[in-house]
């Protein structure tokens, strides 16, 4: 068995070198370098790389993959288009309408979705913390009417606003928001059903330093404080799952001070903790989810939204069985391929020029590896760990879209098959933000929301738990 069969066969069924570097794993350098003969493949590549073919071909069938179609590779750095380039509204949208990819299934959905219309008795909902709007959207996609909303940040509300048109800016922060100001929202709107959101994770996420003292650890107060004044029937509450063990400084666990503030303000609660990739969320993001209700919603009637997507320790308990969780090449396949420093006709779809001593790291690294793991210690970064330099798998949700996915270096931040860093585009797939979703301004405000937000996906499965208790109860 030689590479030579391996070539003859990609040659005979017409596979193109990027497709067979997609589905294989491998580089599209390395390969390019076995066909040149200036390396020599091992058994067992030359065994995978069979194996590939046959697999490539088995979904040709299935599907009707075009495998002879090379993606998309552009050339030229993205032109002033560094992390402080500012990217207008306007922009945005006149490059946005000369783009076209061919749909997914994915895709689809996520754009059917963003044509829910609300009815005139939907259920309304105030966002707290409502960052770029992700709980929002998904809240939107299952019928509730968001009418207003509260954020600090400014890149966050200006993005909010461009796709939330009709829902108000209530207040900035919420630790100065008066109760009299609250109150008026009732005058305002007259009754709220819900009220949703989660106060910023850094205090207890692993990203941050887990400080007790971290001020914004203390954020879930004025929420409590807020419901309290507005008496929503429920309110949600997402953090990150790290939340659950985080003490303060005399040792006591913040969630049970939250438990506690709820039964100081005459609501019941449950925890349930979630992953999102259970939810159809082609990402393993891990959340902690609070479910609140006023002696009006009975919690013990309500049942958190049963999973739906297949995952490898819950799947006893899925509604669907039969459905696996999205991967990553679910999410973005239809996007052009890139190489570091390229960029597409996607404002959001462009790649960071990367040093070229962590390219030759990584350019034979297969997916799902590190360039720690590489074989020659030159090769080697000089720190860090196994989870950073490390690629994505294809065919695996990929992992938590953080704040700093554009960072090869980060945590399985690198494309499986690509030598770069993760595009905007792709962390907002992942994220299950449809491509119709505008966002602009500063590229690091645009990761910043992005990466703090709650998948839209995962938010809508959510509220359609809730949708018909609500009706139930304003009826």
């Amino acid at each position: 068995m030689v590479y030579g069969d391996i070539l003859a066969q990609r040659t005979k069924h017409k596979i193109s070198q990027s497709k067979l570097a997609e589905f294989s794993g491998y580089s599209p350098a390395m390969i390019s370098g076995w066909e040149l003969k200036k390396n020599e493949p091992t058994h067992e590549q030359i065994k995978k790389l069979f194996a590939t073919i046959s697999n490539i071909l088995s979904i040709k069938d299935e599907q009707g993959l075009d495998i002879r179609k090379k993606r998309i590779r552009q050339s030229g750095k993205p032109k002033g288009e560094t992390p402080s380039t500012i990217l207008s509204a306007e922009d945005y949208a006149k490059r946005m309408s000369k783009v076209t990819y061919s749909s997914t299934k994915y895709t689809e959905l996520l754009t059917s979705m963003s044509t829910v219309i609300n009815s005139a008795n939907a259920p309304r909902a105030i966002a707290l913390f409502s960052g770029c709007g992700g709980m929002s959207l998904g809240f939107n996609w299952a019928g509730y009417n968001v009418i207003g909303h509260v954020e600090i940040d400014d890149a966050a509300n200006e993005i909010y606003a461009a796709n939330f048109p009709d829902s108000i800016l209530l207040g900035t922060d919420i630790t100065k928001l008066s109760d009299s100001e609250v109150l008026g929202w009732i005058e305002r709107f007259g009754n709220i059903d819900i009220i949703i959101g989660g106060p910023p994770c850094q205090g207890f996420s692993l990203a941050g330093k887990r400080n007790p003292e971290d001020e914004r650890s203390e954020l879930f107060r004025h929420y409590f404080r807020i419901v309290d004044l507005v008496r929503p029937k429920v309110f949600i509450m997402e953090n990150v799952r790290l939340m659950t063990s985080m003490k303060n400084s005399n040792g006591e666990l913040f969630l049970d001070r939250m438990f506690e503030e709820c039964k100081n303000i005459r609501y019941a609660s449950k925890l349930h903790l979630v992953n999102a990739q259970e939810y159809g969320v082609p990402q393993f993001r891990e959340r902690a989810i609070i479910v609140g209700a006023d002696t009006s919603f009975s919690l013990e009637q309500y049942e958190f939204p049963t999973l739906t997507h297949e995952s490898n320790n819950q799947i006893t308990l899925l509604a669907h069985p039969s459905i696996r969780t999205r991967t990553f090449r679910d999410a973005v396949i239809d996007l052009p391929s890139l190489e570091s420093g390229k960029k597409t006709s996607d404002p959001l779809h462009w790649a960071i020029s990367h040093p070229f001593h962590v390219i030759e790291w990584l350019k034979d690294v297969p997916e799902g590896c590190s360039a720690h793991e590489n074989e020659n210690p030159e090769l080697r970064p000089t720190s860090g760990f196994n989870t950073t330099y490390k690629r994505l798998i294809w065919n695996e949700p990929c992992s938590t879209i953080s704040t700093n996915f554009n960072i090869i270096s980060g945590c399985r931040n690198v494309h499986p098959t690509s030598t770069r860093s993760l595009t905007i585009r792709e962390a907002a797939r992942a994220q299950s933000f449809p491509d119709s979703f505008a966002f602009f301004g500063r590229w690091s405000d645009i990761r910043r929301v992005i990466g703090n937000a709650v998948p839209p996906l995962l938010a809508k499965a959510i509220a359609d738990s809730l949708f018909v208790h609500l009706l139930k109860v304003n009826d």
